[in-house]
């Protein structure tokens, strides 16, 4: 079992981890990814970290590894391996975990996971002669969505803005420094020949401007730089006031992404007023690139994603900005047989995506808006030394 393998239990009581396999090299990252996704999640309970079928660790992993000690996590270790490696981290000869946190999962457990994984795989990526194509009545059920969701986006600039202010709690752990993702309703949706994959996310950028956020969002030539992990390749076509057309080409292994997407995507701009703006970005073309590097007609391929739309609320308050993006996405559908295995694996890379996405903008905006504090530096200073 040379990759690594993990599965997620989120329990009334216990949030547990069951890893098998190499945890190391790039494994490490989509674990970590996995963990900052699921970790709003943990509060108030046993964190359980299963590590009875890992084969082997790096020190990235055991890096990881002890964070998550740090952060109060319990180590069920029942082989003599595992037992090492707790050991080596820990610096403790080990004991047996809490009773709360319950038994290890057989090996057949672990088996019956990565079967999963290879069935989800076999269905989102079929032979190129099982591919599924974009019909025209699922596009139409589509542009419906789509027409409703912005319906609601409208009405949203009439009354309670941003979906972050509609509970305290969630206000709070926003403002806080947590981005906070969910799905809208229950997803994904079936509609005819397809999924609509909906997901709305919250984050706040401390000490930034409108201005930065918006001039990182429309800087499209710098998205491999923002979006490293998925973004391979952006360019701008055309930039009009507050319309823009430009290209994305992304390719994100550890979403379970076979072949790269070649996007083109139309978005406009709208400002309520100097503090508060929307957007709405939707994907005129995609198309999937395949191993000799062509492109498949658009509507054709894997059915991995057929359209994108994404509408983001910005927010100018609190000594920052909140930003809110709702990504919605149509992709074929799911196997009645499946839905049971490959849902949860689904809900969890589409929380995974739009979290990453979330708090690589922020990461970017806080820099422009911290180099922008910086270039201002000199006027304010020339001010105080005239004072």
């Amino acid at each position: 079992m040379p990759e690594l393998i993990f599965y997620m239990h989120d329990g009334p009581a216990t949030f547990r981890f069951v890893l098998a396999g190499s945890l190391a090299g790039g494994e490490v990252r989509k674990l970590d990814q996995a963990w900052r996704t699921a970790s709003s999640t943990v509060a108030g309970k046993i964190l359980a970290v299963d590590v009875t079928f890992v084969t082997s660790i790096d020190e990235k992993g055991r890096d990881l590894l002890a964070r998550w000690r740090q952060a109060g996590a319990h180590f069920v270790a029942n082989s003599p391996l595992s037992r090492t490696f707790v050991e080596s981290i820990t610096g403790q000869p080990y004991s047996v975990a809490d009773a709360k946190v319950g038994p290890t999962y057989e090996p057949r457990f672990v088996r019956a996971v990565a079967c999963a994984i290879i069935l989800f795989f076999i269905m989102m990526f079929p032979a190129p002669a099982s591919a599924a194509d974009l019909k025209q009545e699922t596009l139409d059920a589509w542009d419906q969505y789509i027409h409703t969701a912005n319906a609601h986006l409208i009405d949203r600039t009439k009354g309670t803005f941003l979906w972050t202010d509609e509970s305290p709690e969630r206000l709070q752990r926003v403002r806080s420094g947590e981005v906070l993702v969910a799905p809208v309703g229950h997803m994904p949706m079936g509609v005819s020949s397809g999924l609509i994959h909906h997901w709305i996310g919250a984050a706040f950028i401390r000490g930034a401007r409108i201005e930065d956020l918006i001039a990182v969002v429309r800087d499209y030539d710098r998205y491999p730089e923002y979006y490293s992990t998925s973004v391979v390749d952006a360019k701008s076509i055309s930039r009009v006031e507050t319309a823009d057309r430009f290209s994305v080409l992304v390719f994100d292994k550890s979403n379970y992404m076979k072949h790269p997407l070649d996007s083109e995507y139309r978005s406009r701009f709208t400002e309520l007023d100097a503090r508060k703006w929307y957007s709405v970005a939707q994907t005129i073309r995609v198309q999937e690139v395949t191993g000799s590097a062509a492109r498949l007609p658009d509507g054709e391929g894997s059915g991995y994603i057929w359209r994108i739309c994404t509408l983001s609320r910005y927010q100018e308050r609190d000594g920052g900005v909140y930003i809110e993006t709702e990504a919605i996405a149509l992709s074929r559908t799911i196997p009645t047989a499946l839905h049971l295995i490959v849902d949860p694996i689904v809900r969890r890379v589409s929380r995974a995506s739009l979290t990453t996405s979330l708090e690589q903008t922020r990461e970017a905006t806080g820099a422009a808006a911290k180099s922008a504090s910086v270039r201002v530096e000199p006027r304010h200073m020339r001010r105080d030394a005239e004072r």
